[in-house]
Order: C-alpha cells, then structure tokens, then sequence
C-alpha cells in the first residue's frame, strides 16, 4: 500500500468528538477487522453528515472551523485507502494511528477547569 496521510478521517472524528463523546473512536479503534473497521466508519460519516447539516449552536468555533474544511473527496479517498489495505497488521497500525490522531485534534476542543475560571473572571472583570 502506498505511503497515505491520514487527516480527514481522524479529523471528522475529533468533530464527532467534539462534546467530549469518544464512542466512535473507541468503536473504530478496538475494531478487530477492517469490515467492522469500514461499518463503524460508515456510522460515524452518517452523523458526521447529521452534524454539517445542522451543527449545534454551542458547538466550539475551533470544532465548526475544522467541521467546515473536511473535504468529501479526500474523505472518500482515504477511506478506499482503508479498504485496500491486506495486511492486517498494517491496518492495526493504520487504524491505532487514526485514533491517535482523531484524541489530538479532539483534545483542542476540551474546556477545562482553569479555561472556565479565565473566562469567569473576564466576565466578571467587564461586567464591573
């Protein structure tokens, strides 16, 4: 199999992931075959599509900024990528790096403690 970056797949992931819901990565990741590999991509590019159809209104500009460059033909591309790797040791690796990637980009979307505090007293601060 020729040598494929792998960017749209795991970042329509980290979108999907996007309210700290990791099912879909988990789901492709602990995949076994590349038939449950394809099934479990199949369900998450359904609400995918759900989601750019009709993204929720405290969905993070971060999360909607890489929801709107996902390209479909680059998608569809690595995904024929996917299914014609034979070796399945090559697709564990391909598929565990996928994963990876997909928790990286997703990470950038978690608020966490000290960000809620900053914000509180940014807006407490122009609120006085």
């Amino acid at each position: 199999m020729p040598e494929t970056k792998f960017i749209q797949i795991p970042d329509m992931l980290a979108v999907l992931a996007h309210d700290g819901d990791y099912n879909y990565i988990d789901r492709v990741a602990n995949s076994q075959s590349k038939p449950l590999v394809l099934h479990y991509l199949r369900e998450a590019l359904r609400d995918f599509n759900a989601l750019k159809r009709n993204p929720p209104n405290d969905m993070k500009p971060e999360a909607k900024d890489l929801l709107w460059s996902i390209k479909p033909d680059f998608l569809e591309y690595e995904l024929d990528q996917l299914k014609a790797s034979e070796d399945p040791k090559v697709l564990r690796e391909i598929v565990s790096y996928i994963c990876s990637k997909a928790l990286a980009k997703a990470s950038k979307f978690i608020e966490t403690s000290r960000d809620r505090r900053v914000s509180s007293e940014k807006q407490e601060g122009a609120a006085s």
